[in-house]
């Protein structure tokens, strides 16, 4: 399996730039960074949490975790992270365990932290387990223009 082709459509659609960068198979966004050769804190990983109100997605780099109490107090709610069954759900044209980057092609509310709003290049999961999405910083901004932001991981 390759990129997910709901996220390929999205940038398309948006007329985003990117390009593919294929790595050997891993299972982290840590360690996609690592196979990939390219700073851990530049690959942003997606974190599905979950409340009463339904799903948001938080970006952070992925040598870093996610701060729920930070999310949650951005976002004035009481999320938690999903579980494996809401993930399969939410992804199905991904490979398990592959969560793509990019929650607004999902329809989900997205909050991201601003540590990566710093890196001249941004590295996000494509929803498999052999390729990243290489963005310019001008790129990254204009899918992120619209979302919660905020710093949110530690």
């Amino acid at each position: 399996m390759s990129m997910s082709a709901i996220v390929q459509s999205y940038l398309e659609q948006r007329q985003i730039p990117y390009h593919l960068r294929h790595h050997p198979y891993t299972e982290t966004a840590m360690r996609s960074a690592f196979a990939a050769r390219v700073p851990a804190h530049r690959v942003a990983k997606g974190v599905l949490l979950r409340d009463d109100e339904g799903f948001v997605m938080a970006v952070v780099p992925s040598d870093r975790q996610v701060d729920l109490g930070s999310v949650n107090a951005r976002l004035n709610r009481i999320l938690a992270p999903a579980s494996q069954r809401d993930v399969k759900l939410m992804f199905g044209d991904c490979e398990a365990g592959a969560v793509p980057t990019l929650g607004q092609a999902y329809n989900l509310k997205v909050i991201w932290d601003d540590q990566l709003a710093h890196e001249e290049l941004c590295y996000l999961e494509s929803g498999d387990h052999t390729e990243l999405l290489e963005l310019d910083k001008a790129a990254f901004m204009m899918l992120m223009q619209n979302q919660n932001h905020g710093l949110i991981s530690h």
